[in-house]
Order: structure tokens, then C-alpha cells, then sequence
């Protein structure tokens, strides 16, 4: 007899890797300035994963402000629990993405 092991991989929505970070920021949805805090889980030069303390409903326009940074503007895609995604309204360049990075890494 002979038995085989099977391992299903489910294809990724994502277009590119995120990288983790765990970074403390604030945006304002809907024209409010940046007073509501949240917390980068992972990000990407397309959007980022937030932990958030309250409902961010499906398609709000946010705007993300980073610790030392300029505002970020962004599209809530998903939302679940306290937690959300957002799609940048303007990809990332490769520094911005490594400054994040290492700011969440430190």
C-alpha cells in the first residue's frame, strides 16, 4: 500500500509580500483630521494591515498619518473585528516602504 502526503496552497490575493511592522500611527476617515489611533501589522508599497479600535467601514477614504512622516492617503478594502485594510491612493516608493520597515522593526 502506499500513502502520500497532499498539501493544498492557496494561491494569494495579494499582489506582493507584506512585510511586518508594528508601528504606532493615526489617520482621520472622511475629511477628520489624523486623531484616531491604530497599529501598522504589515505593510506593503499598495497598502497596509491595521489594527484599529473602532468600525472602519468597507470603501472609506482614510488618511494615514506615520510617526515623522507625510500623510498617506488610503481606501479601506476590508474590514473585520479591529482590524483593516487599506489600499494606498499612491504606491509607496522602495525608501518610504524600508523607512517603514525599520521603523517597525527597531
Amino acid at each position: 500500500m502506499l500513502s502520500a502526503e497532499v498539501t493544498v496552497v492557496k494561491p494569494s490575493r495579494r499582489r506582493e509580500e507584506r512585510l511586518p511592522a508594528d508601528i504606532r500611527a493615526r489617520y482621520g476617515a472622511s475629511g477628520n483630521p489624523e486623531r484616531a489611533l491604530c497599529r501598522i501589522i504589515d505593510v506593503s508599497k499598495h497598502g497596509a494591515r491595521l489594527e484599529v479600535y473602532c468600525d472602519l467601514p468597507l470603501a472609506t477614504s482614510i488618511t494615514l498619518k506615520l510617526p515623522n512622516s507625510e500623510a498617506l492617503g488610503a481606501r479601506v478594502v476590508w474590514s473585520k473585528d479591529f482590524e483593516a485594510g487599506c489600499r494606498f491612493n499612491e504606491p509607496l516608493s522602495d525608501d518610504e516602504l524600508e523607512f517603514i520597515f525599520r521603523k517597525g522593526n527597531a
